[in-house]
């Protein structure tokens, strides 16, 4: 969903063995009164480690056919209870974790009633950021067993 105008959309598939079903949403959307293109990721990993290492390294090529300066937003359950995800999209893609960035970790996020684990993650290319937060669960609670994460991107 965006209340801007979408003007491609693909989604990979980025399975890695076994049954889980795994994707990339990647939208590009028309930034109003601009020429530039924003790029959204949406993504949901797979749970076994090998498989998300597999699925970050096809993510960063996506991220590297891109244009070099497109801005580019990665939002999505990560599953990265590790937290290694943070290194690899730096490292390989350019990509930065909003919440990192100003707290110097990713947000808790579950389980959404009492977050212990940081899952969910928002990544930033070529944008700027401000007012990384975690969304207070009421009227939300029933969407999702994930607290749902917000940020304001600056193109």
């Amino acid at each position: 969903l965006s209340r801007l105008p979408i003007v491609d959309y693909q989604n990979r598939y980025i399975c890695v063995g076994g049954r889980e079903k795994r994707g990339i949403l990647h939208c590009q959307i028309q930034v109003p009164d601009s020429p530039v293109t924003l790029h959204i990721l949406c993504v949901h990993l797979g749970l076994r480690e090998a498989h998300r290492s597999a699925q970050l390294r096809m993510m960063c090529q996506l991220v590297n056919e891109l244009p070099p300066e497109a801005p580019v937003v990665i939002a999505g359950d990560f599953n990265d209870w590790r937290q290694r995800a943070n290194a690899i999209l730096k490292r390989e893609a350019g990509m930065e974790e909003v919440f990192s960035r100003k707290n110097g970790r990713p947000a808790r996020t579950f389980p959404a009633r009492f977050p212990l684990l940081r899952l969910d993650r928002i990544y930033v290319r070529n944008a700027g950021i401000s007012h990384p937060q975690t969304i207070p669960l009421r009227p939300w609670a029933h969407l999702s067993d994930h607290a749902p994460l917000a940020v304001e991107i600056h193109l």
